[in-house]
């Protein structure tokens, strides 16, 4: 064999064992490199074309779900964040600071029972107070932001109240509770608020009291002075210390005050609330 045809077939081997070593690389090896990046290719795209949607719909949802939190945050009224019973015995003592303070109770925590979409700690509450103020205590309680249900209220005079306005009082208190926190943006903030329609006029204050309060101020008591002169718009009286006070229409006077004043006649009328009994007393000039 000639060295020119040994030098060909060398070639034409080395040229074949290169083709078939490109070949098998291309056809196992790229290929499936190939395939492996198509998929991925095709996932990016439905992931992009996903987020595309998604950034389409967000002002969208973004203005829905700002709607939603101003109607939940100006909504009548909201659940506790929880079942914690501090939780409602701070309510408590924002709802009694709000009134200033004026009740003292003892708050017992009873029980807690879930349901599927809320809770209701259950609470006692017993103490006494100005029967106003209870009013007002109660009323903040059921009128506020936060779900609270009051049951079985009894109230009674306090025995050891001179002024006769202390009672004793006790109630049952369901505090509704939400087992999902739906909204965390709005935190813990909620008003408190009062139905000033609502009144507090004490049915257990006697109309006929045993005794009148005291004359702590030294006002004039009309029942033991005289009538001594008088003009138009204005008498003068000798009170039960020898003084003498000048008074107009309208002026207190011990237990009552001044309601008219007759020149004429030389007569001046004071309407008294004698411990619950309305008395008119008039006193003439004594010539």
């Amino acid at each position: 064999m000639s060295y020119a045809i040994r030098n060909t077939l060398i070639l034409l081997v080395t040229l074949f064992l290169i083709l078939g070593l490109g070949f098998s690389y291309s056809k196992f090896f790229l290929e499936s490199k190939v395939e492996d990046l198509e998929n991925s290719l095709v996932a990016k795209r439905n992931d992009l074309a996903s987020k595309e949607d998604i950034n389409i719909q967000f002002t969208e949802l973004n203005e829905r779900y700002q709607a939603a939190l101003e109607v939940i945050s100006n909504y009548d009224k909201i659940l506790f964040s929880s079942n914690k019973p501090d939780d409602v015995f701070d309510f408590l003592n924002r709802v009694n600071a709000e009134g200033g303070n004026q009740m003292y109770y003892d708050y017992i925590y009873t029980d807690s029972i879930p349901s599927s979409e809320y809770g209701i700690i259950e609470s006692s509450i017993a103490g006494f107070g100005r029967y106003d103020a209870l009013t007002d205590f109660v009323n903040r309680i059921e009128h506020s932001q936060l779900l609270n249900k009051v049951s079985n209220l009894t109230i009674s005079p306090a025995r050891q109240d001179d002024d006769l306005h202390t009672v004793n009082f006790s109630f049952e208190l369901e505090s509704y509770y939400e087992k999902t926190n739906l909204f965390d943006s709005l935190g813990r903030n909620f008003s408190i608020n009062l139905d000033e329609e609502i009144s507090n006029y004490n049915p257990l204050f006697p109309l006929i009291q045993p005794t009148v309060q005291a004359n702590v101020n030294g006002l004039t008591d009309i029942r033991g002075s005289r009538l001594i002169g008088m003009t138009d718009n204005r008498v003068f009286v000798r009170d039960q210390t020898g003084r003498i006070i000048s008074l107009k229409q309208g002026d207190r006077v011990y237990l009552g005050s001044l309601v008219s004043i007759d020149l004429q006649n030389k007569k001046a009328t004071f309407n008294l609330d004698v411990g619950g009994i309305e008395e008119v007393v008039t006193l003439e000039v004594v010539r």
